[in-house]
């Protein structure tokens, strides 16, 4: 009995410590981010500005390229989805835009660290703040691209409810931590193992057919009906369309699993972004 109080006493001192450890240094990493704000906008700056930036159109090219996407599935499909899909055009809106968030953050963030090497190699900034602008790029064009479409459902008498409301702020930021955590994840272990961008590029394809972005899920029967909810994408981009196409409340359990792979992904991510940083600059 004493050996076994004794063991647990360690128990809960070791994980006392260790608990004291992580938030002394998130508070840490915190204080360097916020000293380092100046270049984690400008670096915000440009990657809103990318690749297009010697197009005539620019930054609107972020919001050209998914509703072409849209139009497209929008003609091809119209025939055979509005038997059972009223509004289409606004479900296609409603899954659409979110799916691009985490497409976008899941091909270019895992390269992300890789295509900073110059600015790593040369001076010292907390490594997260990559990741950081990454994620908030790709966020502000999504908010953006969304506050549209709010207001198209709005003007074509679609209500949105007390739902969107109250639930939106909330996925949104389970969207925001899980998008980050696979970036952090992703883009340091790409430092190292370069192969990993183009299977991405491929598991990126595969994930646009098997996430309900242009057809509903209860439509789906056999193996794919089952398989689909492997897929966290699945369960995101259904809370999308509960809330925004439905004007329903999201179910507790869509919810909880969502928080749950956000936790999972935001802490994996964390941890082996923190682990490896440190080789960055040697690496790469």
């Amino acid at each position: 009995m004493v050996r076994g109080s004794l063991l647990l006493k360690y128990y809960i001192t070791q994980n006392h410590v260790r608990t004291v450890a992580m938030l002394s240094t998130a508070v840490r990493l915190s204080k360097e981010i916020c000293e380092h704000r100046h270049l984690l906008w400008s670096m915000v700056a440009r990657n809103l500005k990318g690749k297009y930036t010697s197009s005539y159109l620019g930054v609107a090219w972020h919001f050209i390229t998914p509703v072409i996407s849209i139009i497209l599935f929008y003609i091809v499909f119209t025939g055979i989805m509005e038997r059972s899909i009223d509004n289409y055009w606004l479900y296609l809106c409603v899954g659409m835009f979110p799916f691009t968030f985490f497409q976008e953050n899941l091909t270019s963030g895992a390269g992300c660290v890789v295509s900073n090497s110059s600015a790593i190699k040369k001076m010292y900034f907390p490594r997260e703040i990559v990741v950081l602008s990454q994620i908030l790029s790709t966020f502000i064009t999504f908010m953006i691209a969304y506050l549209a479409v709010i207001i198209l459902s709005l003007f074509s008498g679609t209500s949105m409810g007390a739902n969107t409301i109250i639930f939106l702020p909330l996925v949104l930021l389970l969207s925001l931590t899980f998008a980050t955590g696979y970036v952090l994840l992703l883009s340091a272990v790409t430092v190292f193992v370069r192969d990993i961008q183009h299977l991405i590029q491929a598991l990126a394809r595969i994930l646009f057919w098997v996430t309900p972005i242009f057809y509903m899920v209860t439509d789906l029967k056999g193996v794919l009906a089952e398989l689909i909810w492997y897929n966290p994408l699945a369960h995101f981009i259904d809370l999308y369309h509960d809330m925004l196409y439905f004007g329903i409340a999201p179910s507790t359990t869509q919810l909880c699993i969502c928080l749950l792979f956000a936790g999972v992904m935001f802490t994996t991510g964390a941890i082996v972004f923190n682990k490896l940083k440190w080789k960055f600059a040697e690496e790469l």
